[in-house]
């Protein structure tokens, strides 16, 4: 089977500091893998030199190769503050915009950016803008932040996603992630595609836990207290396995969300003790990542594009290979709308 399917679709919004060192770009394309993004909208990318020299932002939108959209229409801001594009994706016309916008009022910055969406408008839109927020529709009641300010010591929520209405009808989840590789924390939507099923809800262990000695001490702990208490002359192999695959995930879920709410107990009450605690954690993962996105490029250069690689691909096979995106008429024209192609 293909690596996606119709069930979710994932974006996800970073403000990534500068994309142009080699190491740094590894980790963020490794970051958005592990969170299995198909859609990823970045800000500050500053791609190259002279976009400093011209103060130039730079945004850019990055889609799954295995994500059967058909792209349409690009229109993009000659300062480099956004990106609009437009296509086809499941047999919808949709809209994507990635949109960094100034700090200061510009008075022609806002009557050109609605001109361009306007040009492009669909009943499906997904733009990164600082309006109106699906995290607020979603969470009506929740409290979280995009950005902590070292300076000054306080916290705001300055990236948002801005959906249409009927984009709002299919979000499952929209949530602010961990900042890890980033000063800023990113923001992730989860829509649900058209005419799908949910797909099962299966609990899957983080793997990168096994790289922080902290929890291989914490899971050794809970493994001998569990044989302590539950290995008997009357328990079988096979139901003491079982029963202790549901107490370590109980212990997994529950370790994770205890480091989850350090960081929401710095956001309520800052305090230079846990500030420190976080930049440690967050210092060793960035040192963790770093070395890892080294020996990735490393690997890579050494081994090249071997046939083995290929074929893997070809074997593991393709969504759009699947996919039928459009249909000709008699007169070989395509047509991608849905209503369009029920009528072919």
């Amino acid at each position: 089977s293909s690596y996606f399917d119709m069930s979710d679709l994932k974006i996800i919004s970073l403000n990534v500091k500068g994309f142009n060192n080699v190491v740094k770009r590894q980790k963020i394309l490794a970051f958005l893998k592990k969170e299995k993004t198909q859609i990823a909208l970045s800000s500050e990318t500053h791609l190259n030199d002279l976009e400093h020299l011209k103060l130039r932002v730079g945004v850019a939108i990055l889609i799954h190769r295995s994500l059967p959209f058909t792209l349409k229409t690009i229109i993009k801001d000659n300062d480099g503050r956004y990106v609009l594009i437009s296509g086809f994706l499941y047999g919808e016309q949709i809209l994507i915009g990635c949109i960094y916008g100034p700090n200061s009022y510009e008075a022609a910055f806002f009557p050109k950016l609605q001109s361009d969406v306007v040009s492009l408008s669909t009943a499906y839109v997904v733009l990164h803008l600082k309006l109106f927020d699906t995290w607020r529709m979603t969470n009506p009641r929740g409290r979280d932040y995009t950005f902590f300010s070292h300076p000054h010591q306080t916290f705001s929520r300055i990236y948002f996603f801005l959906s249409s209405r009927m984009i709002l009808d299919r979000v499952r989840e929209c949530s602010i992630g961990i900042c890890s590789i980033s000063d800023h924390f990113h923001v992730s939507l989860i829509i649900c595609p058209p005419f799908s099923d949910p797909s099962s809800r299966q609990w899957r262990m983080n793997p990168s836990l096994l790289s922080s000695p902290a929890f291989i001490d914490y899971i050794t702990v809970q493994w001998n207290v569990f044989l302590t208490a539950n290995k008997t002359p009357g328990v079988s192999p096979s139901l003491l396995w079982e029963a202790a695959k549901a107490y370590l995930r109980g212990c997994i879920i529950s370790y994770t969300t205890a480091q989850k709410k350090l960081k929401a107990q710095f956001k309520s009450t800052p305090s230079k003790t846990l500030f420190k605690n976080l930049e440690a954690t967050r210092s060793a993962l960035n040192q963790l990542l770093t070395r890892k996105a080294e020996s990735n490029i490393f690997f890579a250069q050494q081994s090249g594009n071997k046939p083995g690689q290929m074929l893997a691909r070809l074997a593991k096979g393709r969504m759009e290979a699947n996919m039928i995106p459009c249909l000709l008429d008699d007169s070989q024209v395509r047509h991608y709308k849905k209503k369009t192609s029920i009528e072919l």
